[in-house]
């Protein structure tokens, strides 16, 4: 501004206008996504958040993942890097959102994705409810949260095997019985009589847990 308070000729071409304008245009359309899907904090503590809403110790979190106590606490102190997979066992087993997890928050929808969502879940439930009579709904919704979730590379979402693999992933063996392993074979491990041992061990827990009385599903 002059001293007289006259404003100096704009000497800007209509170019340079046009490209003012699309770059500050840019630049609000970026802050935007920025405010939009940008973590809210580091994964350690949105994990500490989500455990905090959820209700849960660290000692059930630890449980949860499979992991011990330690390892669990290294994760929300940012001592370890939490991995993927575990992230997404947690989604599926409480139900929850990976963007919740991961960000600290929701991931924005659109009404159509939602309502495909909402279509698909309500499908398989309904072939659950007829293929799975004897499945508990807690099972039911676990199948229909991990549908919903993984992401199946082009593979048809619907099929009806598709719905079954998941099951078998939810409720192991119990509902496909035909699926359980042979136990471990004792001539195969040598003299690994401790490696055989465990590995029955664990064999039989699995035996235990799905068919707690000793009678498998033809």
């Amino acid at each position: 501004m002059s001293k007289l308070g006259i404003l100096p000729p704009d000497t800007r071409t209509p170019e340079d206008l046009l490209r003012g304008e699309r770059e500050e245009n840019e630049r609000i359309a970026g802050e935007a996504v920025q405010d939009r899907f940008a973590p809210e904090g580091a994964i350690h503590d949105n994990l500490r958040n989500y455990r905090v809403r959820l209700g849960f110790t660290k000692q059930q979190m630890a449980e949860i993942l499979g992991v011990t106590p330690r390892t669990y606490y290294a994760y929300e102190e940012g001592h370890r890097a939490v991995p993927t997979p575990a992230i997404a066992h947690l989604a599926i087993l409480t139900g929850g959102d990976l963007n919740e997890i991961i960000l600290g928050r929701p991931a924005p929808r659109s009404g159509r994705a939602a309502q495909v969502a909402i279509d698909e879940a309500i499908v398989v439930l309904r072939f659950l409810a007829v293929k799975y009579p004897d499945m508990s709904m807690e099972d039911r919704y676990k199948v229909a949260r991990l549908h919903a979730l993984e992401d199946l590379d082009g593979l048809p979402r619907m099929h009806p095997d598709i719905i079954r693999d998941f099951v078998k992933i939810v409720t192991r063996c119990k509902l496909h019985p035909e699926d359980l392993p042979a136990p471990p074979f004792h001539e195969d491990y040598g003299d690994d009589q401790e490696g055989w041992e465990r590995d029955m061990a664990e064999w039989q827990r699995i035996v235990d847990e799905d068919f707690p009385t000793g009678e498998k599903n033809d």
